[in-house]
């Protein structure tokens, strides 16, 4: 017997016992697809994090103290290192910046009066990630003259003025102290974590005369060109800083990167889809029983053909593969369903998490194969068996 009537026997058989094939497959099936659809929901959800923190800046390095390290004064990050590092690394930086950040209170009609005030130089494009929509950003007189100036989020524009063009040129008060004029707006965007607070960036040098910032900074933030690795940057940095400051073999100093950020968190994500997935796959396991159990019974049912056909000179591999056979197409078959359901089931989990579901071609086919496989180890006994049947006690069976 040939594979192609051996292919044609299993799908007879399968078709008259259609429930009770469906009921083997249904393990397969549910395995199959909460894999599928398991990790389409990961690749998606580690797609949409990594697009959210490339959109902040995959370029952007920030250079700080270590975790647990006590700077003195000289030690402490200043504008000396800022000026120090923009020459030396000119053709790598488009940009850097202090970093300052104040809290202070809107003089305004708003519900929520809080503005962080952040520092900025003369790139804010560069090193932000900011979009602007009206006016300009801040140039190298404003930064040298200390000038109160301020570019606000497009939110904050429309709540106090009504439209963001309108918020250009006006005085922004702030902690009754100090007014800003208003000389760009950029496009707010929505965030992540649930807190909306308005933020408006100022020259840094204003920062430290009207706020008292004082001569040192927490960290500077610096936006690479095209082409330079972060990870090796960040290590150059750190040696220069730290050479430039005599404490070099201290590992006073550290820089971070979205970048490296992205790198964890998609390496976090991975593991957690592949643990969920291998929780899911016990379930396969389960149906491959499933699987076993029924050829059993199949085998026990067509005793008596087997023996017919042991009887007119079919021999073991013939037998053998026949059922194999069956066992594959079974198997292969609650694969193929389990598959095109979960493809189905991760698109609708996409549109009731409102996000994008990638599926993995990949993912698919080893899940198809794996499948197929099962078929293959949990019918090898059931298979094995028939073909090891004497004819003559075949013949006899009732």
């Amino acid at each position: 017997m040939n594979l192609i009537e051996s292919f044609k026997i299993a799908i007879a058989s399968i078709r008259s016992n259609k429930f009770r094939s469906f009921l083997t497959m249904l393990g397969l099936i549910i395995g199959i697809s909460s894999v599928v659809t398991i990790v389409a929901i990961g690749n998606g959800s580690q797609n949409s994090i990594k697009s959210k923190l490339d959109d902040l800046g995959t370029n952007v390095i920030t250079l700080q103290s270590s975790r647990g390290v006590r700077l003195t004064t000289t030690e402490k990050l200043n504008i000396s290192d800022v000026e120090a590092l923009n020459i030396k690394y000119q053709d790598e930086i488009l940009g850097i910046v202090p970093q300052i950040n104040i809290s202070v209170a809107i003089l305004e009609d708003v519900e929520d009066t809080s503005l962080t005030l952040t520092s900025s130089g003369d790139q804010l494009s560069d090193v932000e990630s900011v979009m602007m929509l009206y006016g300009r950003e801040f140039t190298f007189e404003d930064i040298e003259a200390m000038k109160n100036n301020i570019i606000i989020d497009s939110a904050l524009a429309e709540e106090i003025y009504g439209d963001s063009s309108s918020a250009l040129g006006q005085q922004l008060f702030l902690n009754s102290q100090y007014s800003y004029k208003i000389i760009g707006v950029y496009e707010k965007e929505e965030s992540n974590t649930g807190f909306n607070t308005a933020k408006g960036y100022v020259p840094y040098t204003t920062l430290q005369k009207n706020y008292n910032a004082g001569v040192t900074f927490s960290s500077i933030k610096i936006a690479l060109a095209s082409g330079v690795d972060p990870s090796d940057f960040g290590d150059q940095v750190v040696n220069y800083i730290g050479a430039k400051k005599g404490n070099a073999e201290d590992n006073k100093y550290t820089t971070y990167s979205l970048e490296e950020q992205i790198e964890m968190i998609s390496s976090v994500m991975s593991s957690l889809t592949l643990l969920v997935s291998a929780i899911a796959a016990i379930s396969l396991i389960v149906g491959g029983i499933g699987v076993m159990n029924i050829m059993l019974v199949s085998v026990t049912e067509r005793t008596r053909e087997i023996g017919i056909r042991k009887a007119l000179g079919a021999k073991y591999n013939s037998i053998l593969m026949q059922f194999l056979i069956e066992s594959v197409v079974v198997s292969g078959l609650g694969g193929i369903i389990g598959t095109a359901l979960g493809i189905i089931l991760s698109k609708v989990a996409g549109n009731v998490m409102t996000m994008e579901t990638s599926i993995d071609i990949n993912t698919v086919i080893l899940a198809t194969l794996f499948s197929a496989s099962i078929g293959i180890v949990f019918g090898v006994y059931p298979a094995s068996k028939a073909a090891k049947l004497d004819p003559i006690d075949a013949l006899r069976y009732e």
